[in-house]
């Protein structure tokens, strides 16, 4: 298996779904609040029609994991031209 990697960090950019749901559920019992299932897949859709989408699963302008970030209640979208996740 190829791994991917980050040109500025050692760690791949491919996050296996068990990590990521740890990673969730420590955000949850930290307290961070999460958007609905609908309007995580909403926002999802938008970012994987994005041309700024790195490896399937990173934002090229701030870096973020899409599937951490887009679950974020808080979380928004960094595209310079303005956010695309209006109205998800």
């Amino acid at each position: 298996m190829v791994k991917t990697f980050c040109k500025s960090c050692t760690e791949s950019v491919i996050v296996p779904d068990d990590i990521l749901e740890d990673m969730l559920l420590d955000a949850e019992k930290r307290g961070v609040q999460m958007v609905s299932t609908e309007r995580y897949e909403a926002r999802l859709n938008q970012c994987q029609n994005c041309p700024s989408l790195q490896y399937g699963t990173t934002c090229m302008h701030n870096g973020a994991l899409i599937r951490y970030k887009a679950k974020m209640l808080d979380g928004t979208c960094p595209c310079p031209t303005g956010s695309k996740w209006i109205g998800a």
